[in-house]
């Protein structure tokens, strides 16, 4: 169990490895492409929602040329990068749903694209929530997730591990994704999640949790798969990926990629994979590459 730290550019082959790169994604991605081109399996991503909300720790408004051109930059490198079975998990609010599913549809195939709803409350989650002022008298409780394959005629995915009430007590058992997804995690417990490993539920304001995510990666991959988030945030992905492993016994690798907007990488992105790697005992090597 070792956190390597190997400041190094990004040009050149990269081995095959668990990576975090520091760098504008767009940039890591294109210099991904030699090494990694229809080689990655899965990759979940939480893209800015363009709702210019402030509060948040990144840029989620004013994009020059448009929020659509910047996602569309970004996923045509995306597109290339996935392997021939490949699928991609999209995270996006009402806002930009529309507009992304039209992009993605572009992209991936009309047939390729599928939308599925994500309830980000549950009260058996959300012990520490934080109620926000009612829109119009009604309380927001979903977000939309667009999953997109490379090529749905040839994929199928694998069975989640989904908790379910037995009567007496919360039992996972294998059944197939939903189009509904429920009792994976909330916001709300994924703030929790980061304050057990950093100390600070509010350092992060939009995560997803890591169970979530880990179904998703079950659910797209095998045993040595090599799974790109490529907007990393605080890091869920590497630590659903590690977690899924120890489960498994697998040995799938994870790229996150994040820039240095409030600092992330350093301040949430890092510290959060070590804490993982020595809280939950992994045995993974990372090696974490800084702009």
């Amino acid at each position: 169990m070792r956190l390597m730290n190997a400041r190094q550019k990004l040009f050149g082959e990269i081995k095959l490895k668990n990576l975090i790169i520091e760098s504008d994604n767009l940039i890591a991605m294109q210099n991904l492409l030699p090494t990694y081109e229809g080689k990655i399996d899965v990759m979940p991503i939480d893209p800015p929602y363009n709702t210019e909300i402030e509060y948040i720790e990144y840029k989620d408004g004013n994009y020059d040329n448009g929020w659509i051109n910047f996602m569309q930059l970004r996923l045509e490198v995306a597109y290339k990068l996935l392997s021939k079975n490949g699928v991609m998990f999209i995270h996006i609010d009402e806002n930009e749903l529309l507009s992304l599913t039209m992009l993605c549809s572009k992209i991936f195939g009309v047939k390729n694209i599928l939308t599925m709803v994500w309830k980000k409350t549950n009260e058996r989650f959300d012990q520490n929530r934080k109620e926000k002022p009612l829109e119009s008298g009604i309380r927001r409780t979903h977000e939309y997730v667009l999953l997109c394959f490379k090529d749905r005629d040839n994929t199928t995915l694998n069975p989640i591990k989904q908790p379910v009430w037995n009567g007496k007590e919360y039992v996972e058992i294998e059944k197939p994704l939903e189009t509904v997804i429920d009792d994976l995690g909330t916001t709300s417990s994924a703030k929790d999640e980061l304050a057990y490993l950093l100390g600070d539920r509010a350092i992060f304001s939009t995560p997803k949790p890591v169970k979530l995510i880990k179904e998703f990666v079950r659910a797209g991959s095998n045993k040595n798969s090599i799974i790109l988030d490529f907007f990393a945030g605080s890091g869920t992905t590497g630590h659903a990926v590690m977690d899924l492993n120890k489960e498994d016994n697998g040995n799938r690798k994870f790229i996150l990629i994040t820039n240095n907007e409030s600092n992330i990488c350093k301040k949430v992105t890092i510290p959060r994979i070590q804490k993982a790697i020595e809280k939950f005992e992994y045995k993974e090597e990372v090696e974490i590459v800084l702009s």
